[in-house]
């Protein structure tokens, strides 16, 4: 277990959730046929279609964690870097904000030691103000047979409340007023969902001012592009090809609900700027893994549910870096 963590802290300017609505409206557009980004009070997100592990997220003191990195994972693995969340959060996201507890969502690589094998993560988890897990609805999707189409996902267990090698999460204390962002026909082929909001912030915010957002999208009426990592490699990971023989991609079925958390542009921390991981709902198998576009951009709509970050926590930033596997 990862013990005695840096930890490095950026400040995000404050915005009005006005603001940021405007210039998602105004620039979404270069990348969906139709955008519509409004500010609503957060639906229950125990329920249907989400069965999360909180009723909502956009309150006060949301912050974005970034933990680890790729480089723990390429070119070979760090057995070493196994994170305890219920630990973590506690102790550098603190209780100022949070009096009723932590809820983090987001996505990052599953805790080893239980599957005996690497695996991707969905992280969805309810801590109580001691740290204690009140409800955990983590998944892990796991591929390591040979078989080209074997994909398993598994709950994770209430008490198992870690993950490795790197994660990227939003922590939030309560429910409040979010960003719901609708996109339908994506226009630009060359865009994910994902990059078109990071995009769209950009444009209006600049590289100095990062912006960040965390919470979730569910894609329909088109197929989901997804990759889920076999076991860890023996042989090093070198290049951007070797890592894509090494994953294992598959077309899932709408709709999909995804765990998203992004940032506008990296203040220096090493960020990985984008990462979304996540499931199926359309109850023919389950299926879950990291999210990379949608299949059928003349057809697929968009909704997302976003909350806004007022700080960055970076937690155990690889000494050593490169930019391999951040797709």
């Amino acid at each position: 277990m990862a013990q005695n963590l840096p930890v490095e802290e950026f400040l995000l300017e404050k915005l009005e959730l006005e603001t940021i609505q405007n210039a998602l409206n105004k620039n979404l557009t270069k990348f969906f046929e139709k955008v519509s980004v409004s500010i609503s009070d957060c639906p229950n997100l125990t329920q249907e279609p989400y069965n999360l592990a909180t009723e909502g997220i956009g309150g006060e003191g949301s912050v974005l964690l970034d933990i680890g990195g790729p480089p723990y994972l390429i070119p070979l693995v760090n057995r070493e870097k196994v994170y305890d969340l219920a630990k973590l959060i506690p102790e550098h996201v603190g209780k100022e904000d949070f009096p009723d507890g932590w809820y983090a969502c987001g996505a990052g690589a599953g805790p080893w030691p239980s599957f005996n094998s690497n695996c991707e993560m969905v992280i969805n988890l309810k801590l109580d103000k001691d740290g204690t897990c009140l409800t955990n609805k983590s998944k892990v999707a796991l591929t390591s047979s040979g078989n080209e189409d074997d994909l398993t996902v598994k709950q994770l267990g209430k008490d198992e409340s870690r993950c490795a090698l790197l994660a990227n999460l939003l922590v939030s204390g309560g429910k409040g007023k979010i960003l719901e962002v609708k996109c339908t026909r994506r226009i630009d082929k060359s865009k994910s969902f994902t990059a078109a909001v990071r995009q769209a912030l950009k444009e209006e915010f600049g590289e100095e001012k990062p912006v960040a957002l965390g919470g979730l999208f569910i894609v329909k009426l088109s197929d989901t592009k997804i990759h889920v990592m076999r076991d860890f490699s023996s042989t090093p990971l070198e290049s951007e090809d070797d890592v894509n023989n090494w994953l294992k991609f598959f077309h899932i079925k709408p709709p999909m609900l995804f765990q998203s958390v992004l940032v506008s542009s990296d203040p220096g921390l090493d960020l990985r700027i984008e990462h979304a991981h996540g499931w199926n709902l359309n109850g023919e198998r389950s299926e879950a893994g990291h999210y990379h576009y949608d299949d059928m951009p003349d057809t697929v709509e968009y909704h997302g549910i976003y909350a806004i970050a007022n700080k960055i926590i970076r937690i155990d930033r690889p000494q050593e870096s490169h930019q391999l596997g951040r797709d």
